[in-house]
């Protein structure tokens, strides 16, 4: 949906073409500028001395009307209120009540009381057509009007505005079409003669009324106020009532080919214009309203090359954002790359900066591309745009320039500003695509005894698992107790990694226990953590040789119907080498033989399989040992276990008599 005028109009019609526009807006019922401010004072300086003082010199007043301008002055505002309704209702014979009504009116609208006095405002107006009014001058009639046609604008009585307003332009205003709900006239009136500056007050009175109908969607109500007013608008009046009129065209359906004609009409004649954009964008919308594509590519084109810095540019562009680039026109594409090129970057919002990294990327411009990733590092506040722009890249076959982005925000780098959250989301797409060394590259440049605001938790965590991944025990060991000591991090995921480093690389079984049992506590009853949790504790008994109490809890871990697959296949395997590691090989071969029963093709399968082998050699079995091998290499050929069961078939078949050793493959494997 569009926002118009202030009114919010359904997408899927016409309606949806109009851009509300500055000065518009400011002659709306709901800006801050009702009217240009001398004909505010215009109106009220010569309401007021004409309301106030001009009929007591001519001796207009009766009784009634000087009772009600009694009261009126005293400012006794329900007394009059109650008199003036009983006189219009009953009025006395021979007594003209025009400037008595005025009056009332004009002292309850500056006593904020606006309904009220459009009501005695319009009693007045026809009052003035009356045959009591005869002695009424022209001049006298048309300022009722304008006074009375002001307050109805300012309380949304559009059509009683426009109609108090008709016959002060007489015959030429007669084919313009009735209103909607406009107040009919008892009389006819004669056109009437009024003054310059009258006349330029009164198309500004209809300019407000046309914004105003147009914010309450009362567009026949608006067009017939823009036409009234650019058929008497001057110079300095026509090109609001030009663009008024044709806006009032656009959001009727059934007249969008005129709304092209009146918005292309005004761009030709007004092109320096601050609302020329507005309108060709405008009329741009409305030619593919109608099916005219490449008519509205072509006002689209002409908009973003003669107005380049507008907002209806920036506007056009942005609705291009998310599109796949070969949707993107090239114009479009022009307008990004030379605002990028130029690093005139400040109307760049983070989609249409992501759009730009698109297209820089698809034409190799280097400038460009530079220019929006620094823009896009100090932007991003969410992360959002930076996750969507890799992904995007990723998705247009375009990785290496993806993977230039990624490495650009996750550098550190004292000299360029990058917000926290584009950091954090580049090395959580890097996490997410498995690009562990540059992540570990990364953190080789990272100093953890001083505190950088960009680097948040997340980034630390995914440091030291990358460090992880890639092998870097010992560095990735000081990341995991910095995450836990220094940061004081209490979620699992961390904790658990912290633990399991420390029962593997740390020189403190104690301190092993210690984050063990951090892990524990932030498992809560999560079963899955929880059996997590039971493999470390069984991997720091099998440290301290306590080979009966791992396997206790490693059976447990196998018994429990809410272990995973691969974890229980895993535990059973740790229970072979617990035998294993006791040289007690028959029971070694048993515990091996159960992990193909609880995950047949895991990777813990294969692993099952080459110590099992070397269990049978030991025990002196060789084809048993031939067979555990060949299972290896036929099954799980791809694996890292291939090697090591190659080796041991070639000792094997060259009939030497090599005692099995530890292969290069851990006797415990995370």
């Amino acid at each position: 949906m569009q926002y118009i005028l202030g009114q919010i109009l359904p997408v899927d019609t016409v309606r949806a073409v109009v851009i509300p526009t500055t000065r518009l807006i400011r002659l709306g019922s709901s800006g801050s500028r009702k009217m240009p401010s001398r004909t505010n004072r215009f109106i009220s300086t010569i309401a007021l001395i004409t309301l106030l003082v001009l009929p007591a010199q001519e001796g207009h007043s009766a009784d009634d009307a000087h009772q009600l301008d009694q009261l009126t002055s005293r400012e006794d505002w329900e007394p009059a209120v109650e008199l003036a309704r009983n006189l219009t209702a009953n009025p006395t014979p021979g007594e003209d009540l025009t400037f008595a009504l005025a009056r009332l009116a004009r002292g309850l609208q500056n006593n904020g009381q606006a309904k009220q006095a459009a009501e005695f405002y319009q009693l007045a107006v026809t009052a003035s057509e009356s045959p009591l009014a005869s002695k009424l001058s022209d001049s006298d009639k048309v300022l009722v009007r304008l006074a009375a046609s002001e307050v109805m604008v300012q309380t949304q009585n559009i059509s009683q505005a426009i109609a108090a307003l008709e016959p002060i332009f007489g015959s030429q205003s007669s084919s313009i079409g009735a209103t909607e709900a406009a107040a009919p006239l008892d009389t006819d009136i004669p056109t009437t003669a009024f003054t310059k500056q009258q006349k330029k007050i009164a198309v500004w009175v209809l300019l407000r009324a046309g914004s105003a109908a147009l914010s309450r969607g009362s567009y026949l109500n608006a067009s017939t106020a823009y036409t009234m007013a650019l058929s008497h608008a001057d110079d300095e009046q026509r090109p609001l009532a030009l663009l008024g009129d044709a806006w009032a065209t656009a959001v009727r359906n059934e007249r969008s080919a005129d709304a092209v004609r009146k918005l292309a009409n005004f761009v030709d004649q007004y092109p320096d214009h601050r609302d020329a954009p507005n309108a060709a964008r405008g009329c741009a919308q409305c030619l593919k309203q109608l099916g005219r594509d490449t008519d509205s590519t072509a006002m689209l084109s002409d908009l973003l090359n003669r107005w380049p810095d507008s907002s209806a540019a920036v506007a056009v562009v942005r609705t291009h954002c998310g599109l796949s680039p070969a949707l993107v026109p090239s114009a479009v594409k022009h307008w990004v790359m030379n605002k990028a090129n130029a690093n005139d970057l400040e109307a760049f919002d983070t989609s249409t900066t992501m759009l730009g990294l698109i297209i820089a990327s698809q034409t190799s411009e280097l400038t460009a591309w530079s220019n929006l990733s620094e823009h896009l590092a100090v932007t991003d506040i969410t992360g959002q745009t930076t996750s969507d722009t890799l992904r995007n890249l990723q998705k247009e076959k375009r990785e290496s320039d993806a993977e230039q982005l990624a490495v650009n925000l996750i550098s550190s780098d004292s000299d360029r500003k990058v917000c926290p959250a584009a950091r954090e989301a580049a090395c959580r797409w890097a996490g997410r695509t498995s690009r562990w060394s540059m992540l570990a590259i990364a953190s080789e440049t990272e100093d953890l005894n001083t505190t950088d605001p960009a680097r948040t938790l997340a980034i630390e965590r995914l440091f030291a698992e990358a460090l992880t991944q890639t092998g870097q025990t010992q560095q990735a060991y000081a990341w995991w107790v910095h995450l836990a000591d220094v940061r004081s991090a209490d979620d699992f995921r961390i904790l658990i990694r912290c633990a399991e480093t420390e029962t593997a690389f740390g020189n403190d079984a104690d301190k092993a226990e210690e984050r063990i049992a951090n892990a524990r506590e932030a498992a809560g009853e999560n079963a899955a953590s929880i059996a997590l949790v039971k493999m470390l504790e069984s991997e720091l008994a099998i440290r301290r040789s306590n080979f009966d109490k791992a396997r206790r809890i490693l059976e447990q871990v196998v018994r429990s119907a809410e272990t995973a697959a691969e974890l229980r296949g895993r535990a059973q395997w740790l229970i072979g080498e617990t035998w294993y590691m006791q040289r007690r090989h028959k029971d070694a071969i048993e515990a091996y033989r159960k992990v193909e029963a609880m995950d047949t093709t895991g990777i813990w399968v294969a692993a099952s399989y080459l110590q099992a082998g070397k269990s049978f050699e030991q025990m002196g079995r060789v084809k048993e040992a031939t067979l555990c091998y060949g299972a290896i290499l036929s099954r799980f050929a791809d694996t890292s276990y291939a090697t090591p069961a190659s080796h041991r078939m070639a000792a094997l078949s060259s009939d030497r008599n090599l005692s099995p050793t530890s292969s290069s493959q851990p006797t415990i494997r995370r």
